[in-house]
């Protein structure tokens, strides 16, 4: 039984897990970011009751140690790795109201976040995140490998 239940956690799952939980805390800690999602009629209204909504007011960046401590370098790595933070460091769903969903397991697997406030017209007003499959990473890494390989083999 414990087999099971540690060969299912994983670093990235445990840090995509405390950021969805800090991005929840943020809206049930402010009665102010709880009234803006309830008057937003961008989100479908089958979410506006969704069990685990939260709010990313890019204050997640501030709790997690400074990136160039080991474990401020681990943390913001693997949720650089799996996509909720960008390569500069900024949050993916910053200035949005989110919505993640689980798997069977209890994991999450992907997420929506709808803009709050003023939407710039580079930016999308609805983000759509899924954590990468076991293995993508290092699957891509070998694509690119070939690519470049085969194009240097043939100039």
């Amino acid at each position: 039984m414990h087999e099971e239940i540690f060969g299912q956690l994983s670093l990235e799952d445990m840090y995509i897990k405390q950021a969805f939980d800090f991005y929840r805390s943020c809206l049930l800690g402010s009665d102010n970011k709880r009234l803006i999602t309830s008057s937003l009629t961008t989100i479908p209204t089958e979410l506006q009751s969704h069990s685990y909504m939260g709010i990313c007011d890019r204050t997640l960046g501030l709790q997690i140690p400074n990136g160039r401590t080991l474990e401020g370098g681990a943390i913001r790595g693997q949720l650089q790795h799996c996509g909720l933070l960008t390569a500069k460091g900024g949050e993916l769903f910053r200035g949005c109201v989110v919505f993640p969903e689980r798997d069977e397991f209890g994991h999450f697997v992907s997420a929506v976040g709808y803009r709050y406030g003023r939407v710039r017209s580079w930016q999308p007003a609805i983000i759509r995140w899924h954590k990468p499959e076991l293995g993508q990473f290092v699957l891509d890494g070998m694509k690119l490998v070939k690519e470049i390989s085969y194009a240097k083999a043939y100039h």
